[in-house]
């Protein structure tokens, strides 16, 4: 009851800092199993809702896993304190619905919209992860949601996700097509230099290009470490080692 009231009174804010526009997933109707968005006396709130029309992959990672979330502005909480931060929670980032949910114990699931944040962490196996609002990286983008920051520095590596929304296609004349709604998890890597993100098509000659500056050294370590530039950690590597230099 304890750990309940401490993250009820975490989630507690304004009621008008709850009324958020509807995600897009929710405009298409398509439904996480975790349901819409109700204001309920003030406080972040998701109802349970299933669908049997819809299948695929909804989450960054389905699993939930320790977390913090700083928000882009204090909020008013319980007892009338304001803060921006929320500490020792779990959560799990919905990109279909572009919200984080927050998991107050078991079947009781909160949400907070995107926009209300500027960047949350997940702790798993004794690693972290660290996402940002990509609006507050760099604002002037058509880029939505939040973005993975994989390295940070001179050239800053994110990586953006998006979902992949393929919308039913059944004909019953003839029997044939598909009649679910199918999500998939999609990503691209950008690269942010001056406040302005590239989108960057991960390989040897893509990086070597980019860091130029630094082209010998940069090519030395890949070849030292046998970076072969396919995974998210091969790339931060490298990232992190022509930030560094």
């Amino acid at each position: 009851m304890k750990y309940f009231l401490s993250i009820l009174a975490a989630l507690t804010c304004s009621v008008g800092a709850v009324k958020a526009q509807l995600s897009e997933g929710t405009k298409v109707g398509v439904a996480t199993g975790k349901g819409l968005n109700t204001d309920r006396s003030g406080v972040f709130w998701s109802s349970p809702t299933e669908s049997s029309n819809v299948i695929g992959d909804f989450y960054i990672d389905s699993l939930w896993h320790e977390g913090s979330v700083k928000l882009n502005a204090p909020m008013t909480q319980f007892g009338g304190m304001e803060s921006d931060s929320l500490a020792g929670i779990t959560i799990r980032y919905n990109v279909l619905n572009d919200e984080l949910e927050v998991l107050a114990k078991k079947n009781d699931v909160r949400v907070i919209k995107s926009s209300y944040i500027k960047s949350f962490e997940t702790k798993n196996s004794g690693t972290s992860q660290r996402f940002v609002s990509i609006k507050s990286l760099t604002p002037d983008t058509g880029l939505q949601g939040v973005c993975e920051v994989l390295s940070s520095g001179k050239l800053t590596l994110i990586k953006h996700y998006k979902p992949k929304i393929t919308k039913p296609n059944y004909n019953p004349g003839f029997g044939t097509g598909q009649k679910n709604t199918i999500v998939r998890l999609d990503s691209d890597y950008y690269v942010i230099a001056n406040s302005k993100p590239e989108k960057f098509n991960a390989g040897k000659k893509a990086v070597l290009a980019l860091m130029a500056d630094k082209e010998k050294e940069v090519e030395a370590y890949i070849k030292e470490n046998k970076a072969t530039l396919k995974s998210d950690l091969d790339l931060k590597n490298v990232f992190d080692f022509y930030n560094k230099k």
